[in-house]
């Protein structure tokens, strides 16, 4: 990848974004060839998938990837990639590998790497692994019907909402009473993985044709799809890559997005929020910050 700064779609793509999107493109080469040599299927995913269709690579103003797989494949990912990924500097980050992990989906680190949210400083502190990463989304099966399918996700959101408060202290005064009654009874390691089992165990899934990203985001009726559009399987261009996409992803992105070939006006902003990033400093060289000091890394505007 050329790390010159230049402008693509009216926006300034700085080097330290590009450094940031080589750093990610260099895990996903490696999950790629993992899904390969075990047989797993995976997709682009989201803006990833906005990318490789509008740009063949990155929007200029992203700064993740995001892949999915079926739950089965994830399963099994999962379990092999605990050993593919023992060489240094990678790291899978998940609830089976690192303790208090709350999310409902994997991760990719690189360990040589940093990769802060506002809310990082408690990983940081905590020993955590704060490098540069992709996500991983399994994807499961859930209801047809709309009804249904949303009173069984508020179940997960329940439980995922409970795990999240009680690694990231919420402002709330109700939920932060909620969250130390409820744990007073429970672990959350337990809780963790009762938002996985929920969202991959529905009763009699043979039986249903949609599937969700109901460990991520459960009850978001933009990310329910039909089982069939991931049937099958297509490759498209990524920067210097081939990343498998869905047969029918425009019907994917549509659903998720509206019109996603529109260059939207406002250009920038993420997910995570605000990040701060550094490709050549390990994340645990800043172990030993105040939060004073700790929070003054994102008044440097990087990217």
């Amino acid at each position: 990848m050329n790390l010159n700064a230049e402008v693509i779609c009216d926006f300034k793509v700085s080097t330290l974004r590009k450094k940031v999107w080589q750093a990610q493109l260099d895990m996903v080469k490696i999950f790629i060839d993992i899904c390969d040599k075990y047989k797993l299927k995976y997709f682009a995913a989201g803006g990833t998938l906005i990318g490789a269709i509008r740009h063949n690579g990155f929007i200029p103003w992203d700064d993740d990837i995001d892949l999915m797989m079926p739950r089965k494949d994830y399963e099994k990912f999962i379990k092999v990639a605990k050993e593919e990924l023992k060489k240094e500097p990678y790291f899978l980050q998940h609830y089976s590998t690192e303790r208090d992990y709350p999310n409902g989906h994997a991760q990719i680190r690189n360990s040589n790497t940093t990769c802060f949210i506002k809310e990082s400083y408690s990983d940081l502190k905590k020993g955590k692994n704060c490098g540069i990463f992709i996500d991983i989304f399994p994807y499961d099966v859930l209801f047809d019907n709309y009804r249904k399918r949303q009173k069984y996700c508020r179940k997960i959101k329940l439980f995922k909402a409970l795990s999240l408060w009680r690694v990231y202290t919420p402002k709330s005064l109700l939920r932060k009473v909620i969250m130390h009654l409820y744990f007073f009874f429970h672990s959350l390691q337990k809780t963790i993985l009762k938002v996985d089992n929920l969202s991959k165990n529905i009763p009699n899934k043979e039986k249903y044709n949609m599937v969700a990203l109901a460990s991520f985001m459960p009850g978001y009726e933009k990310n329910v799809w039909a089982k069939e559009w991931f049937d099958q399987t297509l490759y498209h261009q990524f920067e210097d890559i081939q990343i498998a996409i869905p047969l029918y992803y425009d019907e994917v992105l549509k659903k998720e997005y509206g019109d996603y070939m529109t260059i939207p006006e406002h250009k920038g902003g993420a997910i995570h929020g605000q990040c701060y990033f550094n490709c050549d400093i390990p994340y645990e060289k800043f172990k030993d910050l105040t939060k004073k000091e700790f929070d003054e890394l994102f008044l440097e505007n990087q990217l």
